[in-house]
């Protein structure tokens, strides 16, 4: 039997298993008559959560930010590094991260303040990957790029500041399944294999067979939300048991890296993460569990909100931390330049453009009062898209 670490600090309700500031979070969305994702096009449901998270999570300095765009299976793939520390340091641990989004929504601005911080907690460089999402790109799309961004990052380590050798895979949500997937395919390609997988609330089976259909759990996500992305994201002709786009129905996983799962008490997706966890354990691969009872889906990224996802990040980057202490040889480096970018320095005006737009029934002054004030705090002008990256060279 798989028994989690239990990371709850605070006194749920009894009826739903809701933390305090979940059921007053989810008050307040209802309170404003935040739109469900389901009733949005996907242009706008994107335009939501970013404005959801400019909201909710926190904005750290890092020393050195900065976009590229490296190749992939179909043109280019946008990501962007976060460098803590030192200038010159060549050895810290490498996260490749994905966000979340069912595939659909998010990018690189709505991970922005998870990887800022993860980047910092860890002492580690962090490379977000906006993978190509769907509608415009089903499934596999996202898959293949996830894995060519790995192996670039890991062919071009050095450059990054970070040691080739100490490679750790994460991501949260859809970012969780995309990671877990990685981790596959690095130990089935032969080089290198990642020293960690980090999967957070992650998404594991397009099947939905594992998936806990209990109402009292689907809150922040609810059912009609998942089948709005299962529609966009994979297409009919696709099988949703593949293990390329489910993996956790991969028949083989032994020799996977250790693997770090954070869950949500109230997520229907927290008995497919508890299946894997099984899973994994049975092939003989090491697993810490870290439930977080009381909490929803995404909590990780609001942690204005909820106290337990500082809780969660300090567990990761430990995690990090130890499995990246010893160094494994790797000959995939590259000396190729990499073409360096300032992130995009008109982002934060749009947001607030968008948040102009939502359609809230009720107290949308308080909202865009909160998002301005959010958007002229010192932790939003050190955010890269104001065109502060922070110093040059790893």
């Amino acid at each position: 039997m798989v028994t989690p670490s239990s990371s709850s600090g605070e006194t749920c309700d009894r009826d739903v298993g809701l933390d305090p500031r979940a059921r007053a979070f989810l008050r307040m969305l209802e309170i404003w008559g935040w739109p469900p994702t389901w009733t949005r096009t996907p242009r706008q449901a994107r335009h939501d959560l970013r404005i959801l998270h400019a909201a909710t999570g926190s904005w750290r300095p890092v020393r050195d930010v900065r976009d590229a765009r490296i190749p992939g299976p179909d043109g280019t793939i946008p990501v962007r590094v976060y460098r803590p520390g030192r200038r010159g340091d060549t050895d810290r641990p490498l996260i490749v991260y994905f966000h979340g989004g069912g595939f659909v929504i998010g990018d690189l601005f709505t991970a922005d303040g998870a990887c800022r911080r993860l980047a910092n907690a860890a002492g580690a460089t962090v490379v977000s990957v906006h993978y190509r999402r769907a509608p415009e790109h089903p499934l596999p799309a996202a898959q293949e790029d996830a894995y060519a961004a790995a192996r670039w990052v890991q062919q071009h380590a050095r450059q990054l500041g970070a040691d080739p050798g100490r490679l750790v895979v994460a991501g949260d949500s859809a970012g969780g399944g995309l990671a877990a997937h990685v981790a596959q395919r690095l130990r089935d390609d032969g080089r290198a294999p990642a020293a960690l997988q980090v999967l957070v609330n992650p998404g594991l089976d397009f099947s939905l067979e594992h998936t806990d259909r209990d109402p009292a759990l689907a809150r922040l996500l609810d059912w009609d939300t998942i089948d709005w992305f299962a529609a966009h994201a994979v297409p009919p002709a696709v099988d949703r048991t593949d293990p390329v786009i489910s993996p956790s129905r991969a028949p083989d996983l032994t020799g996977l890296p250790p693997a770090v799962v954070i869950t949500a008490g109230v997520d229907p997706f927290r008995q497919d993460a508890k299946h894997y966890v099984r899973a994994l354990e049975s092939a003989g691969v090491a697993v810490e569990w870290h439930d977080f009872p009381g909490q929803l889906h995404g909590f990780t990224d609001m942690d204005l909100v909820f106290p337990a996802a500082r809780d969660s990040l300090q567990r990761i980057a430990t995690a990090v931390r130890r499995a990246t202490a010893a160094e494994m040889p790797v000959a995939l480096v590259s000396d190729e330049r990499i073409p360096w970018s300032r992130p995009d320095g008109g982002l934060l005006r749009r947001l607030w453009e968008d948040a102009q737009r939502l359609p809230l029934v009720n107290g949308p002054d308080a909202l865009r009062s909160l998002l301005a004030a959010r958007l002229t705090t010192a932790a939003f002008r050190l955010h890269p898209s104001t065109g502060t990256c922070g110093g040059a060279g790893p």
